[in-house]
């Protein structure tokens, strides 16, 4: 991409990270934590943000996205649900968090579905960020822990829950340069 994805510009005075806290703004998240690497940590320090966005450095990357998870999960203090999301989708909507957040059950996680394939974000009941926070092996992926929970698929017609930008060819396909 040339530049971290956190930081990729949503529109002319918005990057896709603050693009995305936004949308979590909108539907009253009591706690916010963004898991960021080192490199954007300046940029994030000069967003005007509400005090309830906490930005944590993931110090090991290397250490894999279980791992990333597991640390932001620790900032929440132990959150009755909890929502994961990749900034590399930040097409995430407030309506879909919503249609998430009604379908919450203990135990349970829910996904957004169109066309039958799952997208994100992804709401967690506290048994499974217990689990992630537990597992110390960094081998297991959120994969791994989540098929051992019942999902909720939530279905949406929005296909933007499905796409991810991972190329300059992505990030032209739905932003103009």
């Amino acid at each position: 991409m040339g530049r971290p994805k956190a930081l990729l510009n949503w529109d002319n005075s918005t990057t896709f990270i603050e693009k995305i806290i936004s949308e979590f703004i909108k539907v009253g998240s009591s706690k916010i934590v963004c898991m960021i690497n080192e490199k954007i940590e300046p940029s994030c320090k000069k967003f005007s943000l509400p005090s309830n966005v906490e930005f944590v450095v993931n110090h090991h990357p290397d250490w894999g996205r279980l791992y990333s998870i597991r640390t932001g999960v620790n900032a929440l203090n132990k959150s009755d649900y909890c929502f994961i999301h990749n900034v590399d989708n930040p097409f995430v909507s407030a309506t879909v968090v919503e249609k998430l957040w009604a379908q919450r059950k203990p135990g349970c996680w829910c996904s957004p579905t169109n066309n039958g394939k799952g997208g994100h974000p992804v709401l967690l009941s506290k048994e499974i960020t217990d689990k992630i926070f537990t597992t110390s092996d960094l081998d297991f992926t959120l994969r791994d822990i989540l098929i051992q929970f019942p999902k909720i698929p939530v279905s949406v017609t929005d296909d933007s829950v499905l796409r991810n930008l991972n190329t300059p060819e992505d990030y032209n396909k739905w932003f103009k340069p």
